[in-house]
């Protein structure tokens, strides 16, 4: 990106965060990965994956109500080819304590006959829910837990601290403030967090958002970006030119102005960004299976 603003999204709490974790690790038993399903290589963090990669793990394709489903379907697949546990969670609608308890138990069954085996009455299973900022964990445990026992906001770092929760008998759930890696390499995944509401808007420039946005819509989502805003654009001819007249087209739609008469091609820019970010462009996933693969 040209002139990158300095960026600093690795707060204090954030790096406390994730010392507490690591000193809860040796007490965890199973590893719950919250995921956005709208884009699971940005939203999962190679930080984190370096702490719990020797865990037994359930994969969370969270927002999935916030995804295009065929896409989200191509991921779920993609998971259980890898054999890895996958479940995809609407984050109001659905009702998912009993999958998310059938898979824990069924993934902790040997080690639990084992404690039985022993005479241990009552065995426990320690379970850590981890994720991004804003992918939607507090939303997630609330839901699984039918009542508000955690902070939520359509923002990042709202949850701060730890707590245990729990989900049933033996089920004991360790909440914890969504983390960060300290430093993103890609810019891709730096505007998918940033469209994902992960990473505050403040980090980039809005020039840059928005056009990566523009140019995600019209190549992979055209007939979305149409019927929402009724502009026509050639999709055959991408470029950095025609992206800035559509967005002097859109400022002329709204009736954008400054005080000079121009039209205010940065409100409309921050209108594109806002309705994709609402849902009002439909049902979008940024990344797909066969583009990139996850490394667990």
């Amino acid at each position: 990106m040209e002139q990158e603003k300095q960026l600093q999204w690795f707060p204090g709490h954030m790096a406390k965060a994730k010392k507490a974790i690591e000193s809860k690790l040796p007490v965890i038993d199973v590893v719950v990965e919250i995921l956005d399903a709208r884009a699971p290589i940005a939203s999962h963090s190679e930080d984190l994956e370096n702490l719990i990669k020797h865990k037994k793990r359930i994969v969370v394709l969270n927002k999935a109500d916030l995804a295009d489903s065929k896409v989200t379907k191509l991921w779920s697949d993609y998971f259980h080819h890898a054999d890895i546990n996958v479940l995809v969670a609407k984050s109001l609608s659905q009702k998912i304590k009993p999958e998310l308890i059938k898979q824990i138990k069924l993934i902790y069954h040997e080690k639990l006959q084992q404690q039985l085996a022993k005479g241990i009455r009552n065995p426990q299973i320690r379970v850590l829910i981890l994720g991004l900022p804003n992918v939607g964990k507090s939303t997630f445990i609330n839901n699984l837990l039918q009542k508000k026992v955690t902070k939520t906001a359509d923002r990042p770092g709202v949850t701060r601290g730890q707590q245990w929760l729990k989900l049933d008998q033996m089920i004991d759930l360790l909440d914890t403030p969504g983390i960060l890696s300290p430093k993103l390499d890609s810019d891709e995944t730096k505007l998918i967090l940033v469209l994902l509401k992960a990473l505050p808007a403040k980090h980039l420039f809005v020039e840059e958002i928005a056009q990566f946005a523009l140019k995600f819509l019209i190549t992979n989502y055209p007939d979305n970006l149409l019927n929402y805003y009724q502009i026509p654009f050639d999709t055959q001819d991408i470029s950095n030119e025609s992206l800035a007249n559509y967005f002097a087209e859109l400022a002329k739609k709204y009736h954008f102005k400054l005080t000079d008469n121009h039209y205010n091609v940065d409100r409309a820019m921050n209108l594109l960004i806002h309705d994709l970010q609402a849902g009002k462009l439909g049902l979008v996933s940024f990344e797909k299976p066969n583009q990139k693969i996850i490394n667990f």
